[in-house]
């Protein structure tokens, strides 16, 4: 008993990468020519807003979740690691930004800015110590966690449109919102996209769950796969002047194919006469005309 136990932990133990392995597995994956050049761009903007004696020392706070936002979208991955990363060098480029600053100031090239440290003297030009620490106060905070946020939310947010358009790509485009439906005329007068979302909103009005959607033939068809009671139904639509019988048998093959029970063709605007020969008499088809739907959207 115990020799049929103890492989099963040591497999799950070996296929499950330790915490040291996945702090490296980050660390590798950072895009390090990305992270460098917004740290460095990042860090200069932070310290000459950081520096500046008047109102746009306001503007320094967003700076650091703006960049963090940028490089979400350069980056392919391991957002929390790039975001860190990009916090920690900018932290550290704009230390050495104020230390070259105050010993040019100090040196007496450039102007130091004047501050108050004690309320009971007056202002007086910053010294270099007076710089760090008050970059040291203001900064560790601001420029560490809030690039790391700025990467994540972004990233994550870019990662789903990224994965939004493969959908769409793959399903040959998307559907789009129709306009007001008044006439059977404005029911003509849509577009496929428009029309499989009328026919969509239509049919889950009338129980039926969505499942998927697919363009084929070119743009000419559009497929809804739908359930209702738990029987899958596969809707082929056409926005085409009169539906052919080709429309009706490449359904019935791409149900055969895929072992849906249930299918419907649908039109907004009518089937030739062949079609309708065509259709009569099966159980597992129907077919729906303009005129008829756009009846049932009203009943």
């Amino acid at each position: 008993m115990s020799v049929e136990t103890t492989p099963q932990p040591v497999s799950e133990q070996a296929t499950k990468p330790s915490l040291f392995q996945r702090i490296v597995h980050s660390i590798r994956s950072i895009e390090w020519t990305q992270v460098l050049l917004v740290s460095i761009l990042t860090a200069i903007a932070w310290c000459s807003l950081f520096l500046a004696n008047n109102i746009l020392q306001i503007l320094a706070g967003v700076v650091p979740v703006m960049a963090g936002i940028y490089l979400g979208r350069k980056v392919r991955g391991e957002y929390l690691a790039n975001g860190l990363a990009l916090g920690l060098l900018t932290f550290l480029f704009g230390l050495a930004i104020m230390i070259g600053y105050g010993l040019v100031g100090e040196a007496g090239i450039a102007p130091m800015p004047v501050i108050q440290l004690d309320p009971d003297q007056p202002p007086a030009p910053a010294t270099l110590l007076d710089l760090i620490s008050i970059y040291f106060i203001f900064s560790a905070f601001a420029l560490i966690p809030f690039p790391a946020f700025g990467t994540v939310m972004s990233g994550r947010a870019e990662e789903r449109n990224r994965q939004l358009q493969r959908e769409i790509a793959e399903r040959g485009g998307r559907l789009e919102r129709p306009g007001v439906v008044r006439t059977l005329e404005d029911l003509q007068g849509l577009s496929l996209p428009q029309f499989g979302s009328y026919v969509l909103n239509l049919f889950r009005k009338k129980g039926f769950e969505f499942k998927d959607y697919r363009f084929i033939d070119k743009d000419k068809h559009l497929d809804l796969e739908l359930t209702y009671e738990g029987v899958t139904y596969l809707l082929r639509l056409s926005v085409a002047d009169k539906v052919r019988p080709g429309t009706l048998e490449s359904l019935l093959q791409d149900m055969k194919r895929a072992g849906i029970p249930k299918g419907l063709v649908i039109t907004s605007t009518e089937f030739t006469p062949d079609t309708i020969k065509a259709a009569s008499g099966r159980r597992n088809v129907l077919i729906i005309d303009g005129k008829t739907l756009f009846a049932m959207a009203e009943g």
